[in-house]
């Protein structure tokens, strides 16, 4: 099984992507044309802090 996901920008251009295959124990993480290779713990930091940053409150 692979999993993967990306957002684009409006005009297509990806800016970021996330793949993850079975087996592997890294993540690929593309920003734009930046690569990193990420363990699953530096996986783990990331998705929490995107996390939070998702479920803060918009500003009053």
């Amino acid at each position: 099984m692979t999993a993967w996901t990306s957002v684009s920008s409006g005009a297509g251009e990806e800016i970021v992507g996330v793949r993850v295959d079975d087996g592997d124990p890294f993540a690929v993480l593309t920003l734009g044309r930046h690569t990193a290779v990420l363990t699953r713990d530096e996986c783990r930091r990331i998705a929490d802090a995107l996390r939070a940053a998702a479920l803060r409150r918009p500003p009053a």
